[in-house]
């Protein structure tokens, strides 16, 4: 039993239990007991309505009569009766001469009173003869009612003690020691000492305390089986860092020795690069030296046709000046012969003028496409005009390919950007048109438009040329790719206008499929609108 109360003391479990069924059983307790006060004291207010209803119904015609002949002694009878009854502690009569009759002591609080007024019934005639007055002790009736509350209370607490010490024990007995049991098992669980299964000190019975020593026995084994696996794994992860260790001083050595030798691979590379950048640079040279040539040859086709049509009528109007001069120093020259001669000659001069303004036409365009300004600043342009010029002077290099050509482009759009940087972009895309796309065809078409918006401006340029294999449209921007080498390509057009629209900020992609039916070139990058008066008052930077 000690041992009970030592568990029963130290146990939380048992502490709590403890608690909760005494709490439990005072709440009932208190709220049966209120109850069945409540009850008592309804029926004792019953009790008294009951015997103020009897007096009423028995009593008082026969006080009443009493009074009427003055029979002190039967008044005093039914005094004395009628104050022995429950809780009653007070009587009074009282006639209508003021006499009166009293029984008992009265009280000044703690008391219920009720007056009566007594009537004799003559056979004629009803006459109010007094009054009695009858007071009850409440103070009796709430020492009766705090009576049986102690009972109750002491009664249900004692039960609520046995029954709470009865669970308590049986908590004690079937659960309390078991979990100590338990706890203690737990506590002492060593994974190096040797295994010892959990048993509970009981008859064996198959319960929850049965199910959690099996759980626990074969945690147990599971755990002490993982804590061998994990020493094996612990020698073996030793050996292991000990392999790393040699594996890292042997890693180091190979990375010294990679270092080294990435170093002096680095060198090569940097060696054959800076060959390689010298080769660039010197078929760029000759690219260029190549694309001047054939422009050179193209204006000079060009200009001989006006420069011998201006030597031919220079000529004849050498011929015509001898003749007008014989003519005006001979007798016979007539007026209408003079007049003749001169309109040969003005016809001369005026043929003479045409053919040199087209000459000189051919030679500024020439020069708008020969002198190189990648390192200008942006200057203002009309756009319309500037792709005209270099559509121009493209024709003049490709001359011996007929192309019908069409330029939609905002006659007003007038933009300020590097115009060498653009027409590089534009010409090497119209003379690869024409070097690969055309060749060997009729009916050629080159369309280029351009559209703006808030920020860049976009150039489209297609054709209905020959489909650009998918292989060569994969490398076709990559410098010295070309499929025209043994005819002298050097592969640098299309990587010089890609790099181009890279220095304007810009992009260029390619497209298969354009509405004319060939490829597509878009070039897109940022502008700056500039206003006319602007472009109006520069001063040709062309000459």
């Amino acid at each position: 039993m000690l041992t009970f109360f030592s568990q029963l003391i130290k146990s939380p479990i048992g502490r709590h239990l403890t608690l909760s069924i005494v709490l439990f059983s005072s709440v009932i307790t208190l709220i049966t007991t209120a109850y069945q006060l409540i009850s008592d004291y309804r029926n004792d207010v019953v009790r008294i309505d009951r015997v103020f209803s009897n007096m009423e119904k028995v009593n008082l015609d026969v006080l009443a009569a009493s009074i009427w002949v003055i029979d002190e002694r039967l008044i005093n009878t039914q005094l004395n009766g009628l104050i022995q009854l429950p809780d009653i502690n007070y009587i009074s009569i009282k006639d209508d001469s003021g006499q009166a009759w009293n029984a008992g002591v009265q009280k000044q609080e703690h008391s219920l009173d009720k007056t009566f007024p007594l009537i004799y019934k003559s056979p004629t005639e009803s006459i109010n003869v007094g009054t009695l007055e009858i007071q009850v002790d409440v103070d009796a009736i709430y020492q009766r009612l705090y009576d049986k509350a102690i009972i109750i209370l002491l009664s249900n607490g004692i039960k609520t003690f046995l029954v709470a010490g009865f669970i308590l024990f049986l908590v004690w007995f079937n659960i309390t020691k078991h979990l100590d049991k338990l706890s203690q098992y737990c506590n002492n669980i060593d994974l190096d000492q040797e295994y010892e299964p959990l048993q509970f000190a009981r008859q064996e019975k198959i319960d929850e305390f049965k199910q959690v020593a099996d759980s626990i026995n074969s945690m147990q084994v599971q755990l002490r089986s993982s804590f061998g696996a994990l020493k094996k794994s612990k020698t073996e992860l030793q050996t292991a860092l000990e392999d790393r260790e040699r594996l890292l001083k042997l890693e180091r050595s190979y990375k010294e020795e990679l270092a080294r030798q990435v170093k002096e691979r680095t060198i090569e590379l940097e060696q054959s690069l800076s060959a390689l950048k010298r080769a660039q640079q010197v078929l760029v040279e000759q690219e260029k030296m190549a694309a001047l040539g054939g422009l050179v040859s193209g204006v000079a086709h060009e200009i001989n046709t006006p420069i011998g049509i201006c030597l031919t009528a220079a000529s004849a109007q050498l011929s015509h000046i001898e003749e007008l001069i014989d003519l005006i120093h001979s007798d016979q020259a007539t007026l209408d012969e003079i007049n003749e001669i001169l309109n040969e000659y003005q016809e001369s001069c005026e043929l003479i003028v045409r053919n040199i303004t087209k000459a000189s036409s051919l030679i500024q365009k020439f020069k708008t496409i020969a002198i190189d300004r990648s390192h200008e600043e942006h200057q203002p342009c009309n756009l319309s005009q500037q792709l005209h010029e270099i559509l121009e002077s493209t024709l003049i290099m490709h001359s011996q390919v007929n192309a019908v050509t069409e330029i939609s482009v905002e006659p007003t759009l007038n933009i300020q950007t590097n115009i060498s940087l653009l027409n590089q972009i534009v010409s090497n895309i119209l003379s690869n048109a024409f070097t690969h796309a055309f060749q060997g065809r009729e009916d050629n078409l080159i369309h280029i438009s351009a559209t703006v918006d808030e920020e860049s401006i976009l150039i489209s340029i297609q054709n209905n040329g020959l489909e650009i294999p998918a292989d060569v449209a994969e490398h076709m921007f990559e410098p010295f790719f070309t499929t025209n080498r043994n005819k002298g390509g050097t592969g640098l057009g299309l990587s010089a206008a890609f790099n181009a629209a890279t220095l304007l900020k810009g992009t260029m992609s390619y497209r298969a499929d354009s509405k004319l039916g060939g490829p597509q070139f878009d070039i897109k990058f940022p502008y700056t609108q500039c206003e006319p008066t602007v472009l109006n008052g520069q001063q040709d930077f062309y000459i």
